[in-house]
């Protein structure tokens, strides 16, 4: 009853981002309080590069966590934190499933000089990201696509009771989850990077609510050119795909626990935090800060 009151309260408070500034900067507030502090409006993220973005906060749980601890104690602590050092050395990166572009600008900011492509098929999502990289001086490349096995339309179902739920997977969150479903464009990653004239990439994202193995089968270049990915894997059966998808390839995977670090595994399979990492032997000096024993 007391934190209704609270949240109730606090929501009638105008400019909320403004007043909560100098909170954030004054010091480490608990989560148990900063979780429930949303705020709305224009803010800045430092990256651990030194270099920071812009982002518009919509009030939504991930800009809340990047809002009141950073990339360093917000929102998927090690992923951000190995994206990033995976970044610096990259030239060209495609963030598939950019959703409002935190790790597209992230990439950009980490190593101005790559070219970031962020892909993004839903539309009330699309315009943030517009927004976002507006914000910044427009550094990224915008794809309003989503990528798969082949050149297409599919239909994209948008869960309408959380704001990050959407997939071209019908029953992705659930039979009973209250859906909506529109027509989407579908690309292949080798057809449209060989239309851009891209001839190589060194750093991909795959988020995209399992529809991970279908974006892979449509980017079989991926086998030549062999680049970093961080990929989200929520069931067996994707993390099967995956691993024979890499068979033979020479990658080594890391589970990300956002807690403790990286985890070096054999296998793939479905975890608690949902990410992995795969690098090339030669990337491993990039992870050693984050590397843990299992």
């Amino acid at each position: 009853m007391k934190l209704g009151l609270f949240r109730t309260l606090y929501a009638l408070l105008p400019g909320r981002i403004y007043l909560m500034e100098p909170l954030r900067r004054w010091g480490r507030l608990p989560m148990s309080w900063t979780r429930h502090l949303f705020v709305h409006g224009t803010m800045t993220i430092q990256s651990g590069a030194g270099r920071g973005f812009r982002m518009f906060n919509q009030g939504h749980y991930i800009e809340t966590l990047l809002f009141w601890g950073g990339l360093e104690r917000g929102w998927e602590r090690v992923s951000s934190g190995v994206w990033t050092a995976l970044c610096r050395e990259a030239h060209t990166v495609l963030d598939v499933g950019a959703n409002t572009g935190i790790y597209s600008l992230i990439a950009w900011s980490s190593n101005p000089r790559a070219q970031v492509h962020a892909f993004e098929p839903v539309p009330r999502v699309f315009e943030i990201l517009e927004r976002n990289n507006e914000l910044n001086g427009r550094p990224l490349a915008l794809h309003p696509i989503a990528c798969g096995a082949q050149d297409g339309e599919a239909t994209l179902y948008e869960g309408t009771d959380n704001h990050y739920e959407a997939s071209l997977l019908q029953d992705t969150h659930g039979k009973n989850q209250k859906q909506r479903s529109y027509t989407v464009q579908v690309r292949s990653l080798d057809q449209f990077l060989e239309e851009k004239g891209i001839d190589r990439v060194d750093l991909i994202k795959i988020d995209v609510e399992k529809f991970e193995p279908q974006v892979l089968a449509g980017f079989q270049q991926f086998k030549v050119w062999k680049p970093s990915l961080l990929i989200e894997i929520l069931d067996d059966s994707i993390a099967a795909y995956v691993e024979e998808f890499m068979k033979d390839l020479g990658y080594l995977y890391f589970n990300v626990d956002e807690e403790r670090g990286l985890v070096p595994t054999h296998r793939l399979s479905k975890s608690a935090t949902y990410n992995y990492v795969l690098v090339q032997a030669d990337k491993v000096p990039l992870l050693q800060p984050w590397i843990v024993q299992a």
